[in-house]
């Protein structure tokens, strides 16, 4: 049965308080210092270098309570008028980390004639509608092994599936599972969001859970004991997520509404809130 922790606090605080390499896969969302409303107690619009140097204290701490194969997914988004946020993230963190895997995650896209999926228009005669964030996926060494046909598509051409030459035995080799992997680019539309209280507890910035779901599985593929944190819980779809995929969560955040409205969204009954 999933198991959840929800602890309010400081992040470092409550990192502080995780036992070294205890935490199989990370999934979070920081603040990306862009203005947003996280509550009385963040301040989002730190002078550049004062949030990069905080984000790469957090992150470096989650690299002690990670698994030495885990793995860390970071969330980042940015504004037409500060593009730079995810690439100053992933170079804050580059003197510890590997970036193993660069994901890009698909809001909205148009084919042809048809737009699908949702963005946030903007009225601009600058800038085009922002519709992806990235993904980025650190691990310890780089040389993590991933679960990538755990969240794998069907081959579109069966002929894919035949077999091609012969084994060493000189016998025709089986035919192919009818799975190849993804690739880095995600398309993972929001669901209609009417009212940003209700919806989403009034978080400013949130990820559709099979977004945090294809992080997770990818990550520990059918691993059922891993153990996952979301050091920026916000309103709580990591450990949605984690609920979904029956597997143990950890969430920390420092609004108190937020956290709240997240234990909510968890309906596993062993879910609790030390203090």
């Amino acid at each position: 049965m999933s198991q959840f922790t929800l602890v309010e606090g400081d992040v470092l605080d409550c990192l502080a308080e995780i036992p070294d390499k205890s935490i199989h896969c990370i999934v979070t969302s920081p603040p990306y210092n862009i203005g947003k409303n996280y509550g009385d107690k963040v301040d989002d619009k730190k002078p550049m270098n004062e949030y990069l140097d905080w984000i790469a204290e957090v992150f470096l701490d989650c690299k002690r309570v990670l698994t030495d194969d885990g793995s860390l997914f970071v969330n980042v988004g940015y504004s037409s008028t500060q593009p730079w946020i995810a690439m100053d993230v992933a170079q804050a963190l580059r003197k510890d980390w590997f970036l193993q895997n660069n994901i890009t995650w698909v809001k909205n896209i148009s084919i042809g004639e048809e737009s699908h999926g949702h963005f946030k228009p903007i009225q601009s005669k600058r800038f085009m509608n922002v519709t992806n964030e990235s993904i980025l996926h650190f691990t310890k060494t780089g040389d993590v092994d991933i679960h990538r046909l755990e969240i794998g598509v069907p081959f579109k051409w069966k002929c894919n599936l035949k077999p091609r030459g012969k084994d060493k035995d000189g016998n025709d080799k089986p035919e192919k599972a009818d799975v190849r992997c993804r690739g880095n680019s995600w398309f993972i539309p929001y669901e209609t969001i009417k009212n940003n209280e209700k919806d989403r507890g009034g978080h400013p910035a949130s990820f559709p859970v099979e977004l945090a779901e294809k992080c997770i599985r990818l990550a520990v593929g059918k691993n059922t004991d891993a153990v996952v944190l979301d050091p920026f819980l916000g309103s709580g779809t990591t450990l949605v997520a984690c609920n979904n995929l029956g597997l143990r969560g950890t969430g920390f955040d420092i609004n108190p509404e937020f956290l709240e409205f997240a234990r909510l969204r968890v309906s596993d009954k062993d879910t609790s809130s030390p203090s």
